[in-house]
């Protein structure tokens, strides 16, 4: 479906997004104001957003699946995921939450690639475990800059998928792992909060992964990172929280705010 959004346009949401990021000051939604909004105009919109992060210094270090739940899509009324880019600044040390960092911040526990070949389309499953050098436990902030954290799925890719902050585990051999079964339980200050397993990522995290290559159009390089989607619902970071999630043969991560 062709743009419905002018140049012009696309590098004002751009910049209106950018810098709502930086000053933590929410926007109004973008399809609220452009009824028209077409999936290609939200690409733009979330490459030009990305471009602009590249100029104030960021380097990408790789990419992060969106909607990649069943549950999550037909929340959203969507039938496919989403993509956005991971750069260098997203990368947190953890496990204390950067104080003032984001505007609304939630959790969501995802199985992140290591990549040691690149990838580039077409691409499938098996050729994206092929290309893998570790998996890593993961934990993503996800950070709408939309009033309320309320947006549309043409929203979300716009404001790259809603990402924020990315904190890794060690680094683990895939070596014949069924990244399928791999179970994680979710715990919030010590309670149990959400179980889940690594199929909630669109059947399969590889799949995941070889879904976003095939979709964006952009090769993949070695070396970077992706993430392959939430696998469970979203958990508000409060400050003083604690989010540990802790993954079959993965092991833990944990991050408080």
């Amino acid at each position: 479906m062709a743009g419905a959004l002018t140049e012009p346009q696309v590098a004002a949401f751009a910049d209106e997004l950018h810098r709502a990021r930086l000053a933590r000051q929410p926007v109004a939604t973008v399809s609220g104001r452009v009824p028209g909004l077409t999936l290609e105009d939200a690409y733009a919109i979330q490459a030009a957003g990305v471009d602009r992060r590249l100029a104030d210094g960021e380097r990408r270090i790789g990419g992060k699946l969106g909607f990649t739940s069943r549950a999550m899509r037909e929340a959203m009324g969507v039938d496919s995921p989403n993509y956005g880019w991971l750069t260098d600044a997203m990368r947190l040390d953890g496990p204390s939450l950067p104080a003032g960092r984001f505007i609304h911040p939630k959790i969501e526990p995802e199985i992140a690639f290591r990549l040691s070949a690149p990838l580039t389309a077409p691409v499938t499953a098996a050729e994206v475990r092929a290309a893998t050098g570790a998996v890593m436990a993961c934990l993503e902030v996800v950070d709408s800059r939309f009033e309320g954290f309320r947006f549309g799925p043409l929203d979300n890719v716009a404001d790259n998928s809603s990402a924020g902050g990315v904190l890794l585990g060690p680094e683990v051999p895939l070596d014949g792992i069924d990244l399928r079964v791999v179970g994680v339980m979710v715990e919030v200050d010590g309670a149990v909060a959400h179980t889940a397993a690594g199929a909630a990522a669109h059947d399969d995290p590889a799949a995941a992964v070889a879904w976003m290559v095939n979709a964006c159009g952009v090769p993949l390089e070695a070396g970077e990172v992706v993430i392959s989607g939430g696998l469970t619902s979203p958990v508000d970071l409060s400050p003083g929280t604690t989010v540990t999630a802790t993954f079959d043969r993965l092991g833990p991560v944990t991050l408080r705010a």
